[in-house]
């Protein structure tokens, strides 16, 4: 199976890195944003049309695409093109209406003691790489429903904020039941915004698990 992963907002490639090695079984590919385009977009879908011409114009095949945070609502927008198929679509982390603020965290405490020197340099040497407009539509009054339009399989993982017998997991996404209907959440144990850096191994099981 072939596959491309996008990830999100101020992000780099190697947050990728703990779960690559246990996904050696597909043929993935790992998109990077330049920085000439992600300073010119303005918005998902600018990005996306970029993500569209460089790795699914000239008909090029993937059986699935994975997006983590924004690189999500890209992977979600794409699956809504008529002329795109995946088998499956699976976003990470990714909300398609602002979230009430159990969502709004990035690492939970133990893992900011572990990985927030090296996370916070990242997303401060990447912050000057997009557009205030870009930022903002992933930030405030965004609606991305929308792209749920599509007849692939669309898979939506969340951490759960070290809180699995939250009640309100679902109700805090702010979606409409007829929403939810349309995609299958899972939720990772102990992580938050992040969780492919703090439970790969989870994370990566559980991908391995929807693509089987």
């Amino acid at each position: 199976m072939k596959g491309l992963f996008l990830y999100g907002l101020n992000c780099q490639p190697w947050i990728w890195d703990e779960i690559k090695k246990d996904l050696t079984e597909f043929e993935i590919d790992y998109v990077e944003y330049p920085r000439e385009i992600t300073r010119q977009c303005k918005s998902v879908a600018d990005l996306s049309k970029w993500v569209y011409e460089t790795y699914l114009f000239d008909n090029q095949k993937y059986d699935f695409i994975l997006g983590h945070s924004m690189g999500g609502i890209i992977a979600l927008y794409l699956s809504s093109l008529p002329d795109v198929h995946f088998d499956k679509t699976i976003i990470v982390e990714a909300f398609l209406k602002p979230v009430e603020p159990f969502y709004r965290n990035l690492m939970t405490d133990a893992n900011i003691v572990a990985l927030g020197e090296k996370v916070f340099a990242m997303l401060k040497e990447e912050d000057g790489g997009y557009t205030n407009e870009l930022k903002t539509s992933l930030k405030e009054n965004y609606d991305y429903s929308e792209y749920l339009t599509s007849d692939t399989n669309i898979y939506v993982i969340y951490g759960d904020r070290g809180n699995p017998e939250y009640q309100n997991l679902l109700c805090d996404l702010n979606l409409k039941n007829e929403q939810l209907g349309k995609i299958n959440i899972s939720f990772i144990n102990n992580s938050c915004h992040l969780p492919m850096l703090e439970n790969p191994n989870d994370l990566a099981t559980r991908i391995k698990s929807i693509l089987s």
